[in-house]
């Protein structure tokens, strides 16, 4: 046996050491992963080390400049994409030794060592293992023994499958004729990779009988069952699997039935059927790269919390698989009818991008058409195209392009815009099922996304609307009992002697009765903020001034408090109403002022949002794009509590004062009905910052129930 093991150790036919593999997948799945523990990881592997320095800085990927470290290149992939890339070079290397070995059908093979892997990661888990991951590897490796005497006993082999095809068992078949077996061979190539000892105990004990296994450790068990419920396009759960285990049948037929339904799901990815001859190994090499990375990059599109994050997925994870020069995103703004243009920030085209749109009836896009008709649309061999394909390619810097749209469940939310030239066409044209793929679980990312924004902006207005329509019918039904009062303390005033005693008390209720008027006035403010309601043309910037000016005499400056004020020059006019903004502008101050201490700052800051504005290519006109104030201070915080209803009214951290807990809903008020939006962010000890948001110029178009506004 000593002479088997030394042969196969002096052959080419020995497979990679997947250490790096898995001390990357240990390293990935950390809660807090070190970089540069990482980095330090992938370093010790020469040939992973290339394969990631030659994608970062190939052209495809399009960075403004090219990356030379390990650690600029794991940042910039990301760990899940580099966990992805290591797993799939040592799975490579795993299935390409049986490329020597004749009348091989490595589908089948395949197909039970990847549900062989699926089984022994859900049975731990079942277990409760502490790393089910280990399992899963094990599982997958477990039968690489055989592959390795089949490539380093080709000859030897012949007869083994001779034997095994009369009815002799394959392992009992390999033991008589190479004097080891399939499970030994893995158990050694185990222990040669510095692998946990468990997983090499577990793997030799394959070829022993049942009656063995039952009294053995629970590691043991698990892979063997894994075994035996690993034959391809079955979920049986056969009685000697029972034995091993107190997991119940019921859950044991759910594994059994998962563990096929994954492996069918992938195998028909890679267009594998199990008992099918083996269709080329290169072909089915590329397949199981691409599909690896496309899984966990899909991984990452349903952990991505924003749409930025979303489209960054999709592009690293199409760049990676394949080899894209450009991705342009084009997506479908509901309100304004239109197809909205971004890309990466770090593309040096951003601005540019960033700044187009496209309108739906514009009927002469391929961009437009792809998303209307939910159909693939190729520039390839067009003529006449519309002004604005031609620059897309222009800025694609490639022959043509490929627009993908992105559809969820029921809608489209835009499309991918692909540079390529002829040879990424026909890759592309090879692969229109993964790119669909792509498209669909990245439009139901955003669907996702934007149901929970809008639903959680819908419960914030109809909340407000309900404060808003209780705060009317109290004021109501408060007013007119309040005037009553009034006059009749003021008849009652007239009629007595101007020197009576009675006038002192009718004079004091009357101050009560102007109190309680005040508090009225201040919930009308709430429930009908003080907007003039007309929209004229202003300078932005002339306002604030105007407004920071009288407040810092009347408020900062008796307060000891500093402003400091940053004003986008480059503002154009707005279509406001200006009596709205001067109201908001006045509240945020007034409001921060209140919560700070002499010697505390105020950062007052307008910008116009890059890329709000944007240009109708086809059309030849522009749209105004979006304002950005900032109202910041670093004074004490806002607590928790309050914060969590920071908009509604009666919400205040301030005690005794008059219209206590109605100055931020009037300015939330204000706001939506400038079709703007306005957040908070907020540190206790570290200050607050309200932003807001408001289109230079409205949206004057009736509005029917439920329309949105900016979002």
């Amino acid at each position: 046996m000593n002479n088997i093991f030394e042969k196969i150790k002096k052959s080419g036919h020995l497979p990679q050491l997947p250490q790096v593999m898995l001390q990357l997948i240990r390293a990935c799945g950390k809660e807090k992963t070190d970089i540069d523990e990482v980095t330090q990881i992938i370093s010790r592997d020469a040939a992973l080390t290339s394969k990631l320095l030659a994608i970062i800085a190939s052209p495809h990927v399009n960075l403004a400049k090219q990356v030379t470290t390990i650690k600029s290149a794991v940042v910039y992939l990301g760990l899940d994409t580099v966990r992805n890339i290591a797993i799939s070079s040592s799975a490579m290397q795993f299935f390409k030794i049986s490329n020597a070995t004749e009348n091989f059908n490595i589908n089948r093979f395949w197909y039970h060592s990847y549900k062989c892997a699926i089984l022994a990661q859900h049975l731990a888990r079942a277990e409760s293992q502490v790393n089910p991951d280990q399992y899963f590897l094990t599982g997958l490796l477990h039968d690489i023994g055989t592959l390795v005497l089949m490539a380093n006993f080709p000859e030897e082999y012949k007869e083994i499958k001779a034997r095994v095809n009369q009815g002799q068992n394959e392992f009992d078949a390999q033991a008589d004729i190479l004097n080891t077996d399939g499970p030994k061979v893995s158990s050694w190539l185990f222990k040669q990779w510095n692998l946990n000892p468990m997983a090499s105990d577990s793997v030799q004990f394959l070829s022993q009988p049942l009656a063995d296994i039952a009294e053995e450790l629970l590691h043991v068990k698990i892979l063997f069952m894994a075994n035996l419920m690993a034959e391809p396009e079955s979920t049986n759960v056969t009685e000697d699997a029972r034995v091993l285990t107190d997991i119940p049948a019921a859950v044991l037929n759910e594994i059994a039935v998962e563990a096929e339904n994954e492996v069918r799901h992938m195998a028909k990815s890679l267009n594998l059927v199990p008992g099918s001859p083996e269709q080329g190994y290169h072909l089915l090499a590329d397949d199981i790269k691409d599909v690896s990375l496309c899984f966990g990059t899909l991984d990452n599109l349903l952990r991505a919390k924003d749409v930025t994050t979303i489209l960054k997925t999709v592009q690293r994870g199409l760049e990676i698989i394949f080899h894209i020069p450009r991705i342009f995103f084009f997506l479908r703004d509901r309100e304004k009818d239109l197809l909205t243009g971004t890309c990466a920030k770090e593309d040096r085209h951003y601005n540019i991008i960033a700044s187009i749109a496209l309108a739906m009836d514009n009927n002469h896009s391929l961009v437009v058409k792809s998303v209307n008709t939910g159909r693939i649309a190729a520039s390839t061999g067009q003529k006449n195209l519309a002004v604005s394909d031609s620059q897309i390619i222009r800025f694609l810097e490639t022959p043509a392009f490929y627009a993908i749209p992105i559809f969820g469940h029921n809608v489209c939310s835009g499309a991918m815009v692909i540079g390529m030239d002829g040879n990424l066409a026909q890759t592309l044209d090879r692969n229109k099922t993964l790119l669909e793929l792509f498209s669909r679980q990245t439009g139901i990312c955003l669907e996702n996304l934007n149901f929970h924004e809008a639903y959680a902006g819908d419960i914030s207005d109809k909340k407000m609307e309900a404060y808003a329509a209780l705060t009317d019918k109290v004021v109501h039904e408060i007013n007119n009992p309040v005037t009553i009062i009034g006059n009749y303390l003021e008849t009652l005033k007239l009629k007595l002697p101007e020197k009576h005693p009675a006038q002192e008390e009718i004079s004091v209720v009357k101050e009560e009765m102007s109190r309680v008027s005040s508090l009225l006035e201040g919930l009308t403010s709430f429930s009908r903020p003080r907007v003039g309601g007309t929209l004229e043309t202003i300078d932005l910037n002339h306002i604030c001034r105007r407004v920071l000016a009288v407040l810092k005499k009347s408020i900062l400056l008796p307060r000891q408090i500093r402003i400091q004020i940053e004003l986008d020059e480059a503002m154009p006019k707005a279509t406001l109403d200006s009596n709205g903004l001067k109201q908001v502008i006045i509240n945020l101050v007034k409001n921060a002022a209140e919560a700070l201490e002499k010697g505390d700052e105020i950062h007052f800051k307008t910008r116009l949002v890059p890329g709000s504005t944007k240009v109708l290519i086809d059309e030849k006109r522009k749209l105004p794009g979006v304002v950005e104030i900032i109202v910041r201070d670093n004074g004490p915080g806002i607590p928790p509590h309050i914060r969590e209803r920071l908009f509604e009214p009666y919400n205040s951290s301030k005690v005794g004062t008059s219209n206590s807990g109605l100055g931020l809903s009037i300015v939330h008020s204000i706001v939506r009905q400038m079709q703007g939006r306005i957040t908070c962010d907020s540190n206790q000890g570290k200050g607050t910052c309200f932003t807001i948001l408001i289109p230079l110029a409205p949206d004057t178009r009736p509005r029917l129930p439920g329309d949105e506004i900016m979002s």
